[in-house]
């Protein structure tokens, strides 16, 4: 009875907490009740967003017409009216010994600079850059640009400028036969860089209008490491055409004089790529590329999916020795663009750094399946003889961006739309109800009509521009559809609601997909005249000898075995990654290890199977990236070294986190080193708190459940991290159960390992609080975060950081609208306030059977330690972008890759929290009888406490049980 009275009572709270706060508006319940500004202070502020910020596109139909002065202002070192950071001026000397004096060292990722610069005449002017990249953790040079103190537009937030890239060595063949791909490494040069649209919606430049007098240029920015010798604002002068390029070139065009001439340069040997990830890439699948290989891993093209995001540059270098004499020469380009059908990619290409016309300053490549050459029509290039030459291609928006610009307005539009609906009738509106929302939004059906309307236009030109009525399309035709719907019977909107949820999100990744231009290049040849380019036409013949040559490979080809080193003192590794990843673990073996200590190391690619291999007497001697419970299980059967033992131990373990090493712990023994670490942390949208009245995150669940109402009112929650059903016996990172329990300095086990804690005031306590989040406050057990993050129906979302990455790369529309920061906190008696919380991770461990176990250590030192760590996760980065950035385990390894000063001070600080819970050969009847428990609670509307405490024995009879097989003590419980 006093159960039921206890659910009665939290229910009527909840209740009263929902009428009564639904009466007050969003800001006067943010101004009464954001105990999160009151007690935090400034934590993580967030800046309020400045609402009539416009988009470049805004602005560019606002000053376009603008008068564009034929003027330069240049701006240097003695131009600077204050500088914040470690910012001086001195000489700096790039890789290829080249000097320059009096220029700006911004030596630090963070910092600010303004320049005092007066405009002569009023007008638009693009500004361009003479800076030279320092060696620097961050791929890319992000810079914050403001006119006078504000920002000009949206864009001026996020200005990129490329760093230089190069291979670190030529392209080899290993003992295998296979070529080995090189690692991209930075090169400090000086370059210059107009600034650019990096959202690939426009091909020209960007541009800010001034008016005539004084004014300041500021520059602030946490991922700099450059040297700037000049800023300049200009106008660029109009290309001229290719005729008058043709009569102007410094010689006479007699094209069909030129001595005869055709040279080839190689895709895969680009010298110069303003991004990490334009590597060498491979097509093995025909002939026709050159060269290639039916058997064997060749890498000989660049591009292949890789190279298609805005301003992305590739440079090749024209030898001396093919030019004997000035002439001219057509340009033909081996490409294929097979990813985005009915479009083309466009490339703009320079010669020595200049466009030589107007020809050249948008070639397009058309969707085809097949290689083919792509020469510019009737165009030739002017080479001088006796000396080498650049060419360069630079992605650039072709014409589908006119109408990717009007596409992005629609979509911000119908952003607002959805979310003005949804806090109306919430995500699950009573199709029985009449919520009457055109009618309490002002507007609704007038704009759902304009925003049908241009969709159906936007459609009709991108149609036109692909030659075809079809797929390339329908994205838009179906929001059309579901708009007309909504504007023909107004009543039914709230029905349409899901749809139109999925139709933004459609859209949004139609737009992220086709603002891409995608092309990958097999080579480029200059011919002159009487010359023709090679031919790309498939032969049957040839094409079915490869096919026959490939399949009868297949059968005698091992795709596992990177390595032939072989031998009795060789260290057999397996490597449980994608090939790629592996294939960087063997080369930094072979390339540094190996030469460094003489050891002989033999790297293998698995892609599971090491527990059962190992059991079976035929596993690796050494193990990398093997996680969750399978370290401690395997040393629980006497398989694995205990590393503890060695002489040098304490001191290696000081390279990670304090209790990083608990998951790899057992009976007195560690059994491995942490080679990644994932841990969660708190992701929230600053434009929604804003709207809402918050200046902060909240700091601790008291906080998040004050904010609750607010959030509930409108219709959006928050999300926890909660384990699928079939769970892994490793505890979810994150999990709020832990989370809970660790703040409150309980861990799952008593020291001994011998019981859980399960039955402790705090335990039960914890229990409570995370199952009241369910019953209470109606969270959803199961939801897609990045969907609801992205929609704004979460704004607060607990997740692994590696969150990040995903929102980074898939969610280019919010950029600049959400943050992060440590999770939820609880405060302690002492007053100060708990971010505790678990991790997951993979690491290295070294089996029994291995005969050498100083050399295994030796090699598993080598790999985790902080150098290693730093060039395999920038080599990992290169080669997948940001979305592969890699969660070192490494403490002084994080805090040397590509985040930015703030967004690693943020990580630090949870990282520094992190506390552990051990693993044991019962870990598995531990979670799973957690979670039993938990949708017991939930599902079945059991009481929390009488439910954990009766799961807490099954766990504990399990852990007795488990400790008996394996012949360990068992002490009272």
């Amino acid at each position: 009875m006093k159960e039921y009275m206890r659910r009665i009572a939290a229910g009527a709270l909840s209740l009263w907490l929902v009428v009564v706060c639904g009466t007050q508006t969003s800001g006067a319940f943010a101004a009464e009740n954001n105990v999160s500004a009151a007690l935090a202070g400034d934590y993580y502020r967030i800046e309020p967003l400045d609402s009539s910020l416009l988009t470049f596109s805004e602005y560019y139909d606002k000053y376009s017409g603008e008068e564009r002065p034929d003027c330069e202002i240049v701006l240097n070192s003695e131009d600077i009216a204050s500088a914040e950071g470690d910012i001086t001026t001195g000489s700096y000397t790039s890789d290829d010994g080249e000097t320059r004096d009096r220029v700006v060292l911004w030596s630090s990722a963070s910092g600010s600079l303004t320049y005092s610069l007066n405009v002569p005449e009023t007008g638009n002017y693009c500004i361009m850059a003479n800076y030279c990249p320092m060696q620097s953790g961050s791929p890319d040079i992000e810079v914050e640009m403001r006119i006078d103190g504000s920002l000009p537009y949206d864009t001026a937030s996020r200005i990129s400028l490329g760093r230089v890239w190069t291979n670190e060595h030529e392209i080899y063949t290993d003992s295998r036969g296979n070529q080995v791909r090189p690692a991209q490494v930075q090169r400090s040069m000086w370059k210059s860089l107009v600034f650019g649209d990096p959202d690939g919606l426009f091909s020209e430049s960007l541009f800010v209008y001034l008016e005539k007098g004084s004014h300041e240029l500021s520059f602030a920015s946490e991922r700099a490491q450059l040297a700037i010798d000049s800023i300049k604002l200009f106008n660029p002068e109009e290309l001229p055409s290719y005729s008058e390029y043709a009569a102007s070139a410094g010689a006479t065009f007699t094209a069909d004089k030129t001595t005869s001439a055709l040279f080839r340069i190689e895709g895969e040997n680009a010298v110069y790529k303003s991004d990490p990830t334009l590597y060498p890439t491979f097509d093995n699948s025909s002939y026709l590329a050159s060269p290639s290989d039916p058997r064997k891993m060749v890498y000989n093209t660049l591009g292949s999916g890789n190279w298609k995001k805005a301003l992305q540059t590739v440079t090749w270098e024209i030898p001396e020795e093919e030019i004997s004499s000035g002439g001219w020469y057509k340009i033909g380009i081996k490409a294929r663009q097979n990813q985005i059908r009915g479009f083309d990619s466009n490339r703009r290409i320079y010669i020595d750094g200049k466009v030589p016309c107007k020809e050249l300053d948008r070639v397009k490549f058309s969707y085809s399946k097949d290689w083919s050459v792509v020469s510019p029509e009737g165009v030739y290039v002017w080479l001088e003889g006796g000396r080498s030459h650049t060419f360069t291609m630079e992605v650039v928006s072709g014409d589908i961006g006119e109408y990717l610009r009007r596409l992005e307005a629609d979509v911000k539009e119908l952003n607002i739309c959805y979310r003005r609906v949804l806090m109306i009738t919430g995500p699950s509106p009573d199709k029985y109800t009449d919520y009457y929302v055109h009618e309490k939004i002002p507007g609704l059906v007038d704009e759902l009509t304009g925003i049908s309307t241009e969709l159906r236009d936007v459609q009709k030109g991108i149609e036109a521009l692909s030659g075809s009525r079809g797929t390339e399309a329908a994205v838009l035709e179906n929001m059309a559809v579901i708009l007309d719907k909504c504007t023909e019977k107004p009543l039914r909107i709230p029905n349409y609601l899901s749809q139109i949820k999925d139709g933004i999100t459609s859209l949004s990744a139609w737009m992220r997909e086709n603002r891409d231009q995608p092309l990958e290049v097999d080579y480029i040849e200059f011919a002159t005249a009487d010359r023709a380019f090679s031919s790309c036409n498939e032969k049957l013949g040839k094409s079915l000898k490869f096919g026959f040559d490939a399949f009868i490979g297949s059968f005698f080809e091992d795709y596992t075995t990177l390595s032939d080193i072989e031998g009795e003192d060789a260290i057999e590794v397996w490597v449980a990654l994608g090939r790629d990843q592996a294939q960087v673990v063997k080369e930094m073996t072979e390339n540094k290890f190996m030469q460094e200590t003489g050891i002989p190391v033999s790297v293998n690619l698995v892609t599971g199977g090491v527990v059962e291999a190992s059991l079976a007497g035929k596993g690796p001697d050494v193990a990398l990236f093997l996680g969750g419970e399978f370290p401690v299980n395997l040393a629980a059967r006497g398989m694995l070294a205990d590393i503890s033992k060695f002489e040098d131990f304490g001191e290696v373990k000081e390279r990670f986190q304090m209790n990083a090493m608990t998951q790899y712990t057992y009976n007195g023994g560690c059994y491995g080193l942490p080679v990644s670490q994932s841990f969660p942390m708190m992701f929230y949208r600053t434009d929604v708190f804003t709207e809402l009245g918050y200046s902060s995150p909240p700091e601790t669940w008291k906080e998040l459940i004050d904010m609750l109402p607010a959030l509930q009112r409108n219709y959006m929650s928050a999300g926890l991290v909660l384990p699928p059903n079939n769970i892994s016996p490793a505890t979810e990172t994150g999990h709020t159960f832990a989370l809970l329990m660790l703040q409150k300095g309980l861990n799952y086990y008593n020291p001994e390992l011998t019981a859980s804690s399960f039955d402790k005031v705090e335990a039960v306590q914890s229990f409570e609080e995370w199952t009241d989040f369910y019953t209470k406050y109606c969270f959803e057990q199961t939801y897609d975060a990045f969907s609801r993050f992205r929609t704004g129906e979460y704004p607060i979302v607990i997740a692994n950081y590696t969150f990040f990455n995903q929102l980074t790369v898939a969610a280019p529309e919010i950029s600049g609208l959400w943050d992060f920061c440590p999770v939820p906190g609880t405060e302690r008696e002492d007053g100060t306030v708990s971010h505790a919380a678990n991790s997951n991770g993979a690491g290295a461990v070294i089996f029994n059977k291995v005969k050498n176990k100083e050399n295994a250590w030796e090699f598993v030192k080598w790999f985790t330690d902080t150098e290693t760590q730093v060039e395999f996760a920038s080599q990992i980065e290169g080669l997948l972008g940001t979305m592969g950035r890699f969660d070192t385990a490494n403490v002084e390894a994080l805090e040397r890759m590509s985040w930015s000063d703030s967004e690693l001070e943020r990580l630090r600080a949870q990282q520094e929290e992190l506390d552990e819970i051990p693993i044991t050969p019962a870990s598995y009847a531990v979670t799973r009888n957690i979670m039993n428990a938990f949708r017991e609670t939930i599902n079945e509307n059991r009481n929390p406490r009488d439910t954990l405490i009766w799961y807490n024995r099954d766990i504990n009879e399990e852990i007795t049980r488990k400790r008996k097989n394996l012949g360990f003590s068992v002490e009272p419980t």
